[in-house]
């Protein structure tokens, strides 16, 4: 995987953790992401909501893993952690063996940008630019020159099945066309993990099912990590490990075919 040119540091990084994390990954460990012991316990001034309660998961490298359980069980606040998105109240994330929580404000932008790509619900496009222009934009973030980034949003664009759509809006696709761009944009600067929020959640169920093949081909093909909160069963047919959240604990983790889930056909 090539490593791609980066704009200066701002001032007080942590050079020694961000070397760490933007080098070339080392492909012989086989834990991409590990999690011990989170909890996570939100406060209002007269009530505490515990929505993890000391759950500890590790991803290998390579992995299509779905995390999944009923509403409000605790899948969204564990994807965010793992993401870096949002701070534990207790416990610890580690991404390619680094505690993220020494990281500081730049330093987690630094992570976002360069180890992670997300890809949302409600797809996150901005609307006043063409596809090929949202693609590039993660590519600008991580100082990548302009023509090395048109052609590599066009290549994974080409890729996701959006080559004849790379100059059209937003406004003129389709959901399953802009969750494709969304997938596109997800791996614009080669992230080892891609996090998916409920990736079909806008979907009908064809377009869905098109989605979920088409992360597990990108999965295989690229050797990207794929982590996925979702409530679809789909997603049973494609995913090498369920994690199966209940009440802020995993209660169960396996391959689909070896667990009995709610719901599941």
């Amino acid at each position: 995987m090539s490593t791609l040119a980066l704009p200066e540091s701002p001032h007080g990084l942590n050079h020694q953790l961000v070397d760490e994390l933007l080098a070339v990954p080392d492909h012989g460990s086989k834990i991409v992401v590990r999690a011990v012991g989170l909890t996570k316990v939100y406060r209002t001034a007269s009530h505490e909501t515990h929505a993890l309660r000391g759950a500890s998961l590790t991803v290998k490298r390579g992995e299509y893993i779905a995390i999944m359980g009923p509403s409000g069980s605790g899948k969204s606040t564990l994807f965010n952690l793992v993401g870096a998105l949002s701070r534990p109240t207790s416990g610890k994330v580690y991404i390619d063996q680094v505690d993220i929580a020494q990281l500081d404000h730049d330093e987690l932008a630094w992570l976002r940008c360069r180890k992670i790509g997300y890809i949302f619900q409600t797809y996150n496009l901005l609307r006043v630019m063409t596809c090929l222009e949202n693609v590039m934009l993660p590519m600008a973030f991580a100082g990548l020159d302009s023509d090395t980034a048109r052609d590599k949003a066009a290549w994974l664009l080409e890729r996701v099945g959006l080559g004849h759509r790379i100059l059209h809006k937003p406004t003129e696709l389709s959901g399953g066309q802009q969750q494709r761009c969304a997938i596109a944009r997800a791996l614009a600067n080669s992230p080892d993990i891609v996090l998916a929020d409920e990736p079909t959640g806008n979907l009908d169920s064809r377009t869905g099912e098109e989605m979920i093949a088409l992360l597990a081909q990108l999965q295989h093909d690229l050797g990207v990590t794929v982590i996925s909160a979702t409530h679809d069963h789909k997603m049973l047919q494609r995913a090498d490990r369920i994690l199966w959240i209940q009440d802020g604990l995993i209660v169960k983790d396996g391959k689909p075919a070896d667990l009995e889930l709610p719901g599941a056909h």
